[in-house]
């Protein structure tokens, strides 16, 4: 089995994890570099142990995607937010040692999502709930539990996202709609219907010209590119 890794995931976690705040300056003392490396060496080989797999491909993101070009505030609530001190050295030792992939154009996700197959060859590694949308095996980094979803739950995840957005990539969706109402609406409404109760939706929330444009945005910043199949969503209906 494949396994495909989510290295910005990894870079990340092991990043902040080899760094501690002061609580009394407030300033960020980093590990030293050697030490950050040596836990990165740990936590990408007990993961691969963990996954059971027999080969493996690691992908990373570049500084901008095509998502940025759909909306500039995409993920604009992470501007000021800090990056771990040993960030670059992190992600360059990954390259070298682990030959991962930084990705062009699009992000890691879509990479995950374009070699994930269905026949269960392939596992993408992660902890990132929007991959969830994509069918075929996972595994969870932090619970470490493998789980398959299905061609209907990850489609009806995507149309869940779109009612609710997403507030960690800046994505807004409908006032007042969690995943627990979300769920309700599309349980209330018949699944040839989704496409048109959702932008009947933004319609009422944000008028009918940005309605309809937010709707889209939202489509195309929340979607995962995936191997042989289209974001879902139908734009015709009126």
């Amino acid at each position: 089995m494949l396994a495909l890794i989510d290295g910005d995931i990894v870079a990340y976690r092991i990043g902040f994890a080899s760094q501690s705040k002061d609580k009394e300056t407030g300033l960020v003392k980093a590990d030293p570099k050697s030490y950050a490396i040596h836990s990165l060496q740990l936590y990408v080989n007990g993961l691969i142990d963990d996954i059971g797999c027999t080969e493996y491909k690691i992908f990373l993101s570049p500084s901008k995607n095509y998502r940025n070009k759909v909306r500039d505030d995409y993920k604009g609530n992470r501007k000021n937010t800090p990056k771990p001190i040993h960030l670059k050295a992190i992600r360059t030792y990954l390259i070298s040692a682990y030959k991962a992939q930084v990705v062009k154009g699009i992000e890691a996700d879509d990479a995950l999502g374009l070699m994930q197959e269905k026949d269960g060859s392939t596992c993408i590694a992660t902890v990132d709930k929007d991959l969830l949308m994509v069918e075929g095996k996972h595994y969870h980094m932090v619970k470490k539990t493998h789980t398959t979803v299905a061609h209907e739950e990850g489609e009806r995840f995507f149309y869940q996202q779109m009612l609710t957005g997403d507030t960690a990539d800046n994505i807004l969706g409908l006032k007042g709609i969690g995943p627990v109402k979300a769920s309700k609406l599309l349980d209330g409404t018949n699944r040839e219907d989704w496409d048109s109760m959702i932008l009947d939706a933004y319609i009422e929330h944000f008028g009918y010209e940005e309605g309809r444009m937010r709707c889209v945005q939202n489509s195309q910043l929340l979607w995962i590119l995936q191997k042989d199949k289209l974001m879902p969503m139908d734009f015709t209906y009126e």
